[in-house]
């Protein structure tokens, strides 16, 4: 009888154990699941606290290395996620480039903290055309939102090189789409030029761009691209957004204007109707080279 009771006291104090272990597991898993629903719905505030608003762009140029002594939220390739709350966008900053290595340099110096104190996910793309022909800034863009789609990212934002915000109530992260970022440039004396104007910096959701199929891949040299992408946004019924004339502004760095394309009046009068079938979908390259790099991911492109 007291073999028997011993044992199954035994069996008992396991059974219990067995239990508490088992409470003990659940309580634990339960926790995970709370902390990760708590991040899921722990959103990034759309203007986070730290913004504040006008600020003086720092043109002097710099060294990549100072750049990165001082950035140090970044990952390699130029790469950002916020970690005390979950990011609204994943934005990725594709920014046409080449020969203009001062100008790269004092746009990162500004841009980053401003996407750092807006709690964005985001990756800076630098889209370098690696080849003689004449610069075709909409490929570019083409190309590099094909290979930056890859990596899932939900915002698109279209940066000249040569542009830098003064304001970091800026967002940057597709509030709405198109959103036309640079509405008030200094060298058009802060003003809008023309209406349907979509030049300089913009941001595009996917379903949006992909409906306007992309850029045109025929613009080349400078002018007439920008016109050609407010034609299709036209043709496609889509609204520009903007954000107000005391907020979106902008300082242009001079540069070297690359040849002018001549012949962007002619190409001009079909784009109503050409955008079926140029862009996105006709779009033919080599595949690019990537290298990523502390301050920027380098797609080296052959058009």
């Amino acid at each position: 009888m007291h073999r028997h009771a011993k044992r199954n006291i035994c069996t008992l104090f396991v059974t219990i154990l067995g239990l508490s272990l088992l409470v003990f597991c659940t309580n634990l898993t339960l926790l995970t699941s709370d902390q990760e629903d708590a991040y899921d719905s722990n959103i990034c505030p759309k203007y986070p606290r730290n913004l504040v608003g006008t600020i003086t762009p720092n043109l002097a140029d710099t060294s990549y290395k100072d750049l990165e002594s001082r950035f140090t939220w970044l990952r390699t390739g130029g790469h950002y996620t916020p970690t005390g709350c979950k990011p609204r966008e994943r934005v990725a900053i594709l920014i046409p480039f080449r020969n203009r290595g001062n100008h790269l340099r004092i746009l990162l110096n500004n841009l980053h903290p401003i996407l750092y104190r807006q709690q964005l996910g985001y990756t800076i793309y630098v889209l370098k055309q690696a080849d003689e022909k004449p610069f075709n800034r909409g490929k570019l863009f083409n190309i590099g939102y094909k290979e930056a789609k890859k990596f899932n990212h939900t915002c698109f934002v279209f940066h000249d090189v040569d542009l830098i915000p003064e304001n970091d109530k800026i967002l940057y992260g597709c509030v709405r789409s198109p959103m036309h970022l640079s509405r008030a440039v200094d060298t058009f004396n802060y003003k809008l030029p023309y209406k349907n104007m979509l030049g300089g910096v913009a941001a595009w959701k996917t379903k949006e761009f992909e409906q306007v199929n992309g850029w045109s891949n025929l613009f080349v040299n400078w002018g007439g691209e920008d016109d050609d992408l407010s034609c299709r946004t036209i043709a496609n019924k889509l609204s520009i957004f903007r954000f107000p004339n005391s907020v979106a502004r902008y300082t242009m760095l001079k540069h070297r204007r690359t040849p002018v394309n001549t012949a962007r009046h002619r190409q001009l009068k079909d784009s109503y109707t050409r955008y079926k079938i140029d862009g996105l979908s006709s779009l033919v390259y080599l595949s690019p080279k990537i290298q990523r790099y502390p301050l920027f991911t380098m797609v080296s492109i052959n058009t």
